[in-house]
């Protein structure tokens, strides 16, 4: 009697021959070799998956190099001045002084000269006269008076300078507690809106002179005559 064929189970139940390999099917295909190859792509799959989680993200460029931008911003240091250029003045009495103009906070000052938005106080100006006192007067001849400033409606750089416009002679100005000497002047970044600037203004003795107030977005004179007063 001849024995009887034995019947082996492979993955996913499919029969195999006895060598091993899948059973015949009907429609001739290898059912294991799929199955196989289905495990074997899943597990690409899954290790590709793994790699992209471990992985860090590369950062873009251009967002990059946009976060660590600065934004430029101009320096009040960079304000060029201007040359000076004063007025010419007779002298004497035929000096052009600048004219007072009423200002409207009494608290502040009563009136003020020039156009602004830098102001010399008039109250310390006697018709237009600085006046020269022997208490002004310093151990070189020249007379340093207090003269004080506001400013309203303006922020930033501003340049204070003055000289004699009738003959030789010398002048300066400067703001007592803001700013630095210089360009021949004084230099100043007004915080603002608005505030009071004691100072003093220096001349070489009596005759005519001219303030110059320079910044990026003005420039105008204010004329005075300095002389002796008891």
């Amino acid at each position: 009697m001849e024995p009887a064929a034995v019947r082996w189970t492979g993955l996913a139940g499919q029969p195999v021959g006895p060598t091993g390999g899948a059973a015949d099917s009907p429609s001739g295909v290898d059912t294991a070799g799929v199955v196989k190859l289905a495990r074997l792509t899943m597990v690409v799959v899954l290790a590709s998956m793994a790699a992209a989680c471990d992985s860090t993200p590369e950062a873009d460029p251009t967002e990059s190099s946009s976060a660590s931008a600065v934004a430029p911003t101009g320096s009040p240091g960079d304000f060029a001045a201007p040359p000076l250029r004063l007025p010419s003045g007779g002298a004497g009495d035929a000096c052009p002084v600048t004219e007072p103009r009423p200002w409207d906070d009494p608290e502040q000052a009563s009136r003020v000269l020039g156009p602004g938005p830098v102001y010399p106080i008039a109250d310390y100006f006697t018709g237009g006269v600085l006046p020269l006192r022997d208490s002004d007067r310093r151990q070189d001849g020249s007379y340093q008076v207090k003269v004080r400033w506001l400013y309203a409606g303006y922020t930033g750089p501003v340049l204070v300078r003055a000289g004699r416009i009738d003959a030789p002679g010398t002048a300066a100005a400067e703001f007592s507690y803001l700013g630095e000497p210089r360009h021949g002047g004084h230099y100043a970044v007004l915080p603002g809106p608005a505030a009071s600037l004691p100072g003093t203004t220096t001349v070489s003795g009596p005759g005519c002179y001219a303030y110059q107030v320079d910044s990026p977005s003005f420039s105008y004179h204010i004329t005075f005559r300095a002389a002796p007063t008891p």
